[in-house]
């Protein structure tokens, strides 16, 4: 589902997210701007608060903030947080220039955690009185997230080059378009703790892995319509290609959600996921599709096992198509099944992409599917026309 974050706001809101023009007023006050921020976060589930602020003509300095998701006992503290250009943009509301985050580093289990700070920029905080769902949620232009490390001495397990968020301006009724980087990120097993999974990567020969994030989406405010792609590359592994699209993703629905999460603050997480799942049973399936584009892990996993089993890679094959057949049959779907079995039979022979893709005719409501997965489990595949293909 598209991030609610990542929608963007009201044709004013918009003007004043992209302006260039709009020159400096007179100070703003920080306390009012500290209130927008706690009333657009508790829409998210969570508390914010700053010990102290201090305003310096129109930037905003934060120190001490704090933000606790509503039922978690850890907060998340940051030192301090530079907000640049403040500006009011009438009805209380505010638009933040650029928010700054400074370079940090924390001790966690013996682990040295090194953060090389975020930004923010043309964020909108709405006021009192905005009845815009996506104005009131958090608006903003785009965000930098800076390198992130994690290890023990001089050798990070986890390396991350940091991360982009891009949003186009949105107008009522309207269609915006964001884009989503995970830069380049390493993970090297040789320095985590777990003796097992140390052991298993290595005998994969993926000691270390990198790799990247890419995601685009799309939304009409006006329809309601939201589609995604995204990619995980894993370098000389294999890449997991994600494509949705979804029906009923309206202001509306967005406005219940933030209801939801201000109602519901004080009850656990099990109850806020079935209230949410009824919230999402609004949703329509345009479709989704799961495609896995091989860069050598399948062979070096299918010798894992082979040697695992004192077997050969072959053998482990000729097992997996002689058994697939038996697990498929409780589906009750001769033909599913058969297809099924070809396609993942041809991908073991010749391992180059498997996909798995939901393609129904016309949306499918997540109550219907909901309903047959409930009534029937098996009768899903016929409702969502669900397709498995290899190297297509």
């Amino acid at each position: 589902m598209i991030a609610q974050r990542l929608l963007t706001s009201t044709a004013a809101a918009s003007a004043l997210l992209f302006s260039l023009t709009a020159g400096a007023s007179a100070e703003v006050s920080a306390d009012a701007v500290i209130d927008g921020l706690k009333r657009q976060l508790s829409l998210q589930g969570l508390e914010f608060s700053a010990e102290s602020s201090e305003t310096r003509g129109n930037d905003v300095m934060l120190s001490g903030v704090t933000i606790t998701p509503a039922t978690a006992a850890n907060k998340f503290t940051i030192d301090q947080i530079l907000l640049e250009d403040v500006e009011e943009a009438g009805n209380g509301a505010f638009v933040v220039g650029r928010a700054a985050v400074p370079a940090f580093s924390n001790e966690n289990d013996g682990y040295t955690i090194s953060f090389e700070g975020a930004a923010v920029e043309g964020y909108y905080i709405a006021g009192p009185d905005e009845t815009d769902p996506i104005a009131k949620g958090g608006v903003y232009r785009n965000i930098e997230i800076g390198g992130v490390t994690v290890g023990k001495g001089g050798t990070p397990a986890f390396k991350l080059e940091g991360a982009t968020v891009a949003m186009s301006p949105y107008e009522v009724g309207g269609t915006m378009d964001y884009d989503v980087k995970v830069n380049d990120f390493t993970i090297d097993f040789s320095q985590i703790d777990d003796p097992k999974a140390k052991a298993t990567m290595s005998a994969l020969g993926y000691e270390t892995l990198t790799g990247r994030v890419n995601a685009t989406g799309r939304w009409d405010a006006g329809s309601g319509d939201a589609s995604m792609s995204q990619a995980i590359i894993l370098d000389d592994a294999a890449t997991l290609n994600i494509d949705l699209a979804v029906g009923g993703y309206t202001p509306e629905l967005i406005a219940a959600l933030q209801e939801m999460n201000k109602q519901m603050q004080d009850q656990s997480d099990q109850a806020k996921g079935l209230a949410m799942m009824g919230l999402m049973q609004q949703l329509q399936i345009g479709n989704i599709s799961i495609e896995l584009v091989d860069d050598s892990a399948t062979g070096k996993v299918l010798d894992f096992v082979a040697k695992q089993q004192g077997s050969t890679r072959e053998g482990v094959v000729a097992m997996a198509k002689g058994t697939l057949p038996f697990a498929l049959a409780q589906l009750q779907n001769p033909e599913f099944a058969a297809s099924v079995t070809a396609a993942v039979s041809a991908y073991l022979d010749n391992p180059g992409s498997l996909k798995i893709a939901a393609l129904p005719a016309a949306p499918v409501p997540v109550a219907q599917v909901v309903g047959a997965a409930m009534a029937a489990p098996q009768s899903i595949i016929g409702v969502l026309n669900i397709k498995v293909t290899a190297n297509e």
